[in-house]
């Protein structure tokens, strides 16, 4: 019996080796994959942190961005608010021109020569003194302007108050006036 015995024990001790052999395979297995998902985890945790970093920087780029406009808008605002108080106060400078400013002003924009027989369209207040100035011209007394003045042959009215003439020039004025106040 003693070989049986012999027998039975070398089986057992050579199943038991091939169990722990088993084992140790499966043990290394599962380690080799267990290390492989955790690359794989680490990779992909380092993609999504990677992108997270690049999303914030993005993100705070777009804000800075954003806030910079706003503010470079909000300063164009308030150049503009303040250009046109300026326009605004020549206007009623221009408006409120006294008489002889005002003569002096039709002189230097009337030719004498070519208004004769023509209408013109004038300062209420100032409409005795412009006839005298400009005795050719038929001087409207029953029309005015608030300012400047308009000159009408046939109909058609030529208009040189201040406030078309502002409006016109407004881009003109607009650039000047920020470049004194702004430069």
């Amino acid at each position: 019996m003693s070989n049986l015995d012999n027998l039975t024990s070398k089986i057992l001790a050579d199943a038991k080796a091939q169990a722990d052999k088993i084992v140790k395979d499966a043990q290394e297995k599962a380690q080799h994959k267990y290390d492989l998902e955790i690359k794989k985890i680490n990779a992909k945790k380092e993609t999504v942190l990677e992108n997270a970093r690049r999303d914030r920087e993005l993100l705070s780029e777009r804000i800075k961005s954003s806030a910079n406009l706003k503010a470079r808008n909000k300063k164009l605002e308030a150049k503009q608010t303040i250009i046109d108080k300026v326009i605004d106060k020549l206007k009623t400078k221009l408006v409120n021109m006294d008489e002889k400013k005002y003569i002096n002003y039709l002189n230097q924009n009337i030719d004498k020569k070519t208004i004769t027989g023509k209408e013109l369209i004038v300062k209420k207040e100032f409409v005795e003194k412009v006839k005298k100035e400009f005795s050719g011209a038929k001087v409207k007394e029953n029309e005015f302007v608030t300012s400047g003045f308009i000159v009408e042959e046939n109909g058609i009215q030529e208009n040189y108050t201040f406030e078309v003439k502002l409006d016109f020039m407004r881009d003109e004025l607009e650039v000047e006036i920020s470049k004194l106040l702004f430069s």
